[in-house]
């Protein structure tokens, strides 16, 4: 008897998401299962009408003579590409290994699938290319209900609507810019109609691309997450604001130190400003260590003993930063004193040591069973 093998394909993997369906997918009553898990999760998938469609199609040849007829389902990945096209191809070759058909049907929605069918017809013989379209009233109303249905889902905006938002902003400040320069450069009023024209142009750009990737809920999930972070660690925040205001004022500060410094060379100049920069930085990360510390006394009731190591290891890291931008210093500047800077290195060196060993003392060790 001729074997047939009546597969449908869902390259983006809607079964998997939404359903939970572990694919590949084969036999009758299986398929049947994976369509009613789709049906629950999202009644109006399209895929959904595709794999009732290969299951018709199946039922039909079963009662036709000389046709042993099978059905299975196939899904690529989430992340529509090179990646889904190879888990589509995975699973086409263990549905091939376990039916060995003689001639395959293939039933997809017709949106992306077809993309997948050359793969497919390379390595199994295709008699048969059916896409399933979901009827539906030729309204505007309807058309209008199916397109915000399908740019409801986070994946096709970024497939239909970023690229659009991307080419809108990309022509308007292509058009912004030159307009500025010259308003600008020569203040003539008579440019402020055009650059408000490329502005509204430039939001609407702004706005798909925000559509696009759901910064409304990538938002709403940043301020909750922030609003947490404030109301229960709210000593690590303010350490942490402590330590971020030391390391901004130290560079503007150390910047004007060098700005009224005369160097000879800038990258002389470079140098000085990282050794003024050295121990305000591994203060800030200190301080942020120690709110670290209070939180976790405060939440915990406890007092992380490698954290005060740490901060010995970050102070050694300091001594040896400052060493090697010494030597650094003295090679670029002839007649310095060099033995400073390798002092400062094997200071920092012997501390970094002595407190990993005394670190690796007060590690706990696991019990023997």
């Amino acid at each position: 008897m001729k074997r047939t093998l009546v597969l449908a394909v869902d390259r983006d993997d809607d079964f998997g998401v939404k359903g939970k369906v572990e694919t590949p997918v084969i036999g009758m009553e299986n398929c049947i299962a994976a369509a009613t898990a789709l049906g629950i999760a999202d009644p109006e998938d399209s895929d959904l009408n595709a794999l009732y469609a290969g299951i018709s199609t199946c039922s039909e040849l079963r009662k036709e003579d000389g046709i042993q007829a099978e059905i299975a389902l196939i899904c690529g990945d989430e992340k529509v590409g090179y990646k889904s096209d190879l888990e589509l191809v995975a699973e086409l070759e263990r549905v091939l290994d376990e039916t060995k058909p003689d001639n395959v049907i293939l039933i997809g929605d017709g949106a992306e699938d077809e993309y997948i069918y050359p793969i497919i017809s390379s390595r199994a013989h295709v008699d048969s290319v059916r896409k399933v379209y979901v009827k539906q009233a030729p309204t505007v109303e309807s058309s209008f209900y199916v397109l915000t249905k399908m740019l409801s889902e986070p994946n096709k905006r970024k497939r239909f609507i970023a690229p659009i938002g991307a080419l809108i902003l990309f022509l308007s400040l292509f058009m912004l810019v030159p307009d500025l320069a010259i308003f600008f450069t020569t203040n003539d009023v008579s440019y402020l109609p055009s650059i408000s024209r490329d502005l509204v142009v430039t939001v609407i750009g702004v706005s798909l691309l925000l559509y696009a990737y759901s910064f409304t809920s990538r938002w709403t999930s940043f301020s909750a997450f922030v609003k947490e972070r404030i109301l229960s660690r709210g000593t690590r925040l303010v350490m942490t604001s402590v330590a971020l205001g030391i390391a901004i004022i130290s560079a503007i500060v150390c910047y004007y130190q060098v700005v009224d410094t005369f160097y000879t060379s800038w990258l002389v100049a470079v140098t000085s400003y990282l050794s003024m920069m050295c121990w305000p930085i591994v203060i800030a990360i200190m301080v942020y260590v120690f709110g670290v510390m209070m939180d976790d006394a405060q939440e915990q009731s406890i007092i992380c003993i490698s954290n005060l190591f740490d901060c010995f290891n970050l102070a050694s890291l300091g001594l040896v930063v400052m060493g090697l931008l010494d030597i650094v210093q003295t090679i670029l500047t002839p007649g310095g004193d060099g033995m400073i800077g390798v002092l400062e290195v094997l200071i920092g060196v012997v501390i970094s040591v002595v407190a990993s060993y005394i670190k690796k003392l007060y590690r706990p060790t696991a019990e023997p069973e």
